[in-house]
């Protein structure tokens, strides 16, 4: 779960932090000027704060995990400074965990939810969400979605912490119609990230 990142551009670097009251906060400064940093994302409240590249688009940035009741997901305009909530609805005072955004297409995210152990999609830019996969059985901290392909469209690998200290790693070829264990003998306690390399067929 990154708490930095930068604009697709790399202009402006972003960093999801505490203020004084325990509040969640996320800065901006400029890549040319990181002496000066600014709040981008004030909301006054919240348990949790992290930030990602919309890599489409250099101009947005997302900003998820919870920043007060029923506020998970916003959409930062840097030109603007504007901040758009574009959160499922009544998720209450639950975390988004992960976010993955579409390169292709900013209005396409995928979200995983803490308590509710499930993937969220959105391809409207957050108008209507819908589950990709609500029975994970696991707290889902790690997500890489894999959105084109030779294959299939869509696929995804999930991980997160199961009951008890062990690790848990699924992949979906096909949106959470169905999913496979792909743990293997990984031994772990938390996940807090997964890469893919893809490469070509024959």
């Amino acid at each position: 779960m990154p708490a930095l990142a930068t604009s697709a551009d790399g202009a402006y670097v972003f960093m999801a932090l505490e203020d004084a009251s325990g509040n969640q906060v996320i800065v901006k400064a400029a890549r040319t000027d990181l002496s000066t940093w600014s709040a981008a994302y004030q909301p006054g409240a919240g348990s949790a704060a992290n930030v990602a590249q919309v890599a489409g688009n250099p101009d947005k940035m997302l900003f998820y995990g919870n920043f007060g009741t029923d506020v998970t997901v916003v959409m930062h305009t840097i030109s603007t400074a504007t901040n758009t909530d574009i959160s499922p609805a009544s998720l209450g005072a639950k975390v988004v965990n992960t976010a993955a955004v579409n390169p292709s297409d900013e209005d396409e995210i995928v979200i995983s939810i803490d308590t509710d152990q499930d993937l969220k999609h959105t391809s409207d830019g957050g108008t209507t969400w819908t589950a990709w996969d609500a029975t994970l059985g696991f707290d889902a901290t790690a997500l890489f979605a894999l959105w084109s392909g030779a294959y299939f469209l869509h696929r995804y690998f999930v991980a997160g912490q199961v009951a008890g200290p062990a690790g848990e790693l699924r992949y979906s070829p096909n949106e959470g119609s169905s999913d496979a264990d792909k743990t293997g003998a990984m031994s772990v306690t938390d996940v807090s990230g997964v890469e893919v390399t893809e490469e070509a067929g024959p």
